[in-house]
C-alpha cells in the first residue's frame, strides 16, 4: 500500500513544530554549567520529532511511515526528559516548561492515534 500524507497537514507536526520553536527559544534562557549542551540536546530532540514525521510521510509506504513515527515517539519522550531536567529558575519559564510539556504529551497522544489509523492512500 502507497502512502501519500502531506506533513504539514497532519496536526501532530504542525504542534510538533511549535514545541520545536518553543524548545529552541526556552534553551536560550539556560543558565549555569552546562547550559549550552542541556540547550542543544532539547533542540535537537525536538527537532528530531518534526523530521522524523516529515521523513515517514515521504517514505511511501504505510509500514515505514509508521517505523518512522515509533521513532518520533522516541524523541518525544527525549524531549520531555531534557525538559524534566532543565532548571527552571523563574516562574515564567517554569510555565513555559509546563507548556511545552503539556504539548510534547499531545504529540505522543497524537503520534500513537496516527500509528494505529494511518492516513488513507489518495
Amino acid at each position: 500500500m502507497v502512502l501519500r500524507a502531506e506533513p504539514s497537514r497532519l496536526l501532530v507536526f504542525q504542534v510538533a513544530e511549535t514545541i520545536a520553536y518553543d524548545c529552541a527559544t526556552l534553551a536560550r534562557t539556560f543558565r549555569g554549567p552546562g547550559a549550552f549542551a542541556r540547550g542543544g540536546q532539547l533542540v535537537r530532540a525536538s527537532q528530531s520529532i518534526v523530521a522524523n514525521i516529515a521523513e515517514g510521510c515521504g517514505r511511501g509506504s504505510v509500514a515505514d511511515f509508521r517505523r518512522f513515527l515509533l521513532i518520533a515517539r522516541g524523541s518525544a519522550h527525549e524531549t520531555l526528559a531534557h525538559l524534566r531536567l532543565s532548571e527552571s529558575t523563574t516562574a515564567d519559564e517554569s510555565s513555559q516548561v509546563r507548556s511545552v510539556e503539556s504539548r510534547t504529551f499531545l504529540v505522543l497522544k497524537l503520534l500513537t492515534r496516527l500509528h494505529a489509523h494511518p492516513p488513507p492512500d489518495k
